[in-house]
């Protein structure tokens, strides 16, 4: 170490404390050993810093790396993720469109299927040999088969694209039992069952349309898997609601699969292939129609005893006035022989197969396809009652042409629309017109029967 010059030790010494020279002289050894250990320290110091600055360099280098990964990691998920939301819309739009063209194209794939149902219901009626009845009766039920499935296949779609609308209006249960009891009787005794009904004095707050569909499908099932035994459709009062319930003397379900009954394409194992009818739709549909009404649903069965489906509908403390309803089979005859009805359809094949059908049942009629066609057929007669499709050509709809013919004669003539049009639109537009809807493609025994009611 280089010698400190007088000056320094004086000044030194004085930061010290060090007295005068002798003091300075005898502690000097010490001061030399005290700077000596203040230099190796100071030393110590700057090596620990270089470690120090190595360290946070190295640590800041690591941290700059783990950040670019994270910034890729980041990125490769803003990417799946826009991957993911690029297929959900592809797949949304794809179902959109699916849904779109269900919709669109039900007339179309309807007409053909209603003139073919309306033919066979004319040869089922006539006296044929058996062998061609047999033939008859086999195309039938594969026409019947054919609608139902499509029929549910159009109804899934307008339910999944929010497309029904609940029209809640008051109604007397047996305003609603009765139309299902009417239908369901024969259904009840070709099979060998018996239909009970269990009413009882009560209104509801409900969208009878909806309601109806769901009560169908659980008479329908109930039907389909009983073999012998009864049916009972029934009523139960539950606090402020009323319990609708469908038992059957069936084969049951099992307890696991009680679940599963309400997913899409899940049919019930019924043994032979011939014997399982649609798609496994059905309860789907009343799910979903369920969800809309927000009314719950339930089930219980018993495997080898039966089932109970049932749907909890609002009950109102209001009591509408009686309806009227018509029997089935009018005790004053068929009142059907005689009249002249008008038909109106831009469909050729379909005003041939009702010229065919109501031409059986001893009816009087008319065809034409369009307004002014249909003047000119009825040469100045009025017609008693008035059968049209809602669509016509060049976008006019039936209830245009039986408003233009109730002027045209001046008497609100009685009509009847047919289609396959199932929106809300259409019904709201035929509430207006003050006509019942028949859906395509047309059953013939609920043909007859609303044309016996309307013209008995």
């Amino acid at each position: 170490m280089a010698k400190l010059s007088d000056q320094q030790q004086r000044a030194l010494a004085g930061l010290l404390g060090l007295g005068n020279q002798s003091a300075r002289k005898s502690h000097y050894p010490e001061l030399t050993a005290r700077l000596d250990e203040l230099e190796a320290e100071r030393n110590r110091y700057i090596r620990l810093n270089d470690e120090l600055e190595q360290r946070v360099a190295a640590r800041t280098d690591e941290l700059l790396e783990a950040n670019h990964n994270l910034q890729q990691q980041i990125a490769q998920r803003e990417q799946v993720e826009q991957d993911l939301r690029d297929a959900r819309d592809a797949a949304q739009a794809a179902n959109r469109s699916k849904d779109k063209y269900l919709a669109a194209a039900s007339h179309d794939l309807l007409q053909p299927l209603n003139a073919a149902r309306l033919l066979i219901a004319t040869l089922r009626e006539r006296q044929l040999p058996s062998v061609e009845q047999v033939l008859v009766e086999r195309t039938h039920q594969a026409l019947e088969g054919a609608e139902d499935l499509l029929t549910d296949l159009l109804d899934i779609s307008r339910l999944d694209q929010a497309a029904v609308k609940p029209d809640v209006a008051l109604y007397r249960l047996d305003e609603l039992f009765a139309p299902l009891v009417s239908e369901f009787q024969s259904v009840a005794q070709a099979a060998g069952l018996n239909l009970r009904v269990h009413t009882g004095c009560y209104a509801i707050n409900t969208d009878l349309r909806l309601l109806t569909r769901i009560l169908r499908n659980f008479l329908s099932n109930a039907c389909r898997y009983t073999d012998e035994g009864c049916i009972l459709l029934g009523a139960r009062k539950r606090g402020k609601g009323l319990r609708l319930e469908v038992w059957d003397t069936g084969r049951g379900i099992a307890a696991d699969r009680l679940e599963a009954i309400f997913l899409e394409f899940n049919q019930l194992d019924v043994g032979r292939a011939a014997d399982r009818k649609g798609v496994g739709l059905g309860l789907a549909i009343v799910e979903r129609i369920a969800d809309i009404l927000g009314y719950p649903i339930a089930v219980r069965s018993w495997p080898g005893r039966g089932s109970m489906f049932s749907i909890e509908v609002p009950l109102s403390d209001e009591m509408p006035l009686p309806i009227s309803q018509l029997p089935v089979q009018p005790s004053t005859g068929n009142p059907l022989p005689g009249r002249r009805l008008l038909v109106i359809d831009n469909e050729v094949s379909i005003l041939e197969s009702m010229r065919a059908l109501l031409g059986q049942w001893g009816c009087e009629v008319v065809t034409a396809t369009d307004l002014t066609g249909a003047l000119l057929a009825l040469e100045g007669r009025a017609p008693e009652l008035i059968l049209a499709d809602y669509h016509l050509d060049h976008g006019v709809v039936g209830c245009q042409v039986v408003r233009h013919l109730r002027e045209h004669f001046e008497q609100k003539i009685p009509a009847v629309i047919i289609t396959a049009d199932r929106t809300d639109q259409c019904r709201r537009a035929l509430r207006r017109l003050d006509a019942p809807l028949l859906n395509k493609p047309v059953k013939p025994g609920k043909l007859r029967a609303v044309l016996s009611q309307m013209l008995g």
